[in-house]
């Protein structure tokens, strides 16, 4: 009986995991989209503050220390980095300060 039981686990093993997949692929999506979200604000936060210069600052020295690339592929990136490129953080940064100004 235990003989016939493991091929049964492993099947259903096999299928959850087969239909748990894109779930997970979806729901990894959008944590990221989630995560970028709350990066930009939390930017926009630190540019309300007058803090903006300073944040860039770092967040350059940062990147250079890590040797983070500078323009990865738009598409990778969206789909797999929870922080926003530097690229687009500074640019997005460098927009609220000219609105502030």
């Amino acid at each position: 009986d235990d003989a016939r039981s493991i091929p049964t686990i492993i099947a259903l093993l096999l299928f959850f995991s087969t239909v748990w997949e894109p779930i997970d692929k979806a729901l990894s999506y959008a944590m990221t989209v989630h995560s970028r979200k709350c990066e930009f604000e939390a930017d926009e936060f630190s540019a309300n503050l007058g803090m903006s210069q300073k944040l860039q600052s770092g967040l350059c020295k940062i990147h250079l220390e890590n040797l983070g690339a500078m323009c990865p592929d738009p598409w990778y990136s969206t789909y797999h980095y929870s922080h926003p490129p530097l690229v687009e953080r500074l640019s997005a940064m460098m927009r609220l300060d000219k609105k502030t100004k």
